[in-house]
């Protein structure tokens, strides 16, 4: 079964908890951890099946983002408890792209994506991104404007 499909079928039946876990399972299958609590926009793309990439829970994703495979989308202080953590959530705008690779670790309250903006392959993003950029290394560096 096509993983676009049953992400549509997970917004679709959420609110039923036994088809909502069969759905959630047969996407862990397909190699993407996509937690029920991230909010997902029209459009979102999940290209090669995203095989391994992990999405974390506190995570809004934007209309017509392009996700890789490989990507985590998490939190960069995983040496404090969960509770202690000053993350509170990833925001993924409109038109971004997320390379193979690529590693969103949040360290602060909130940590923006902006419109359209790249983040190049096994970069490590760690700050805030404006609209229209390309960023790459590691730690991930701006690189130029689109």
């Amino acid at each position: 079964m096509r993983l676009e499909y049953l992400i549509k079928c997970r917004s679709v039946w959420v609110k039923i908890p036994i088809i909502n876990k069969i759905i959630r399972t047969m996407i862990l299958k397909n190699g993407l951890d996509l937690p029920n609590s991230v909010i997902l926009n029209t459009g979102v793309m999940f290209l090669h099946n995203s095989l391994g990439t992990v999405i974390h829970p506190n995570t809004i994703i934007g209309r017509n983002v392009k996700i890789y495979q490989n990507v985590t989308i998490g939190r960069a202080d995983v040496y404090c408890q969960y509770d202690n953590s000053l993350m509170k959530k990833i925001v993924i705008k409109d038109g971004a792209i997320l390379c193979a690779g690529a590693k969103i670790l949040c360290k602060s309250e909130t940590l923006v994506i902006g419109e359209n903006s790249i983040i190049a392959a096994n970069a490590v993003l760690l700050n805030s991104v404006g609209s229209n950029e390309i960023w790459g290394g590691i730690p991930a560096k701006f690189l130029k404007n689109i």
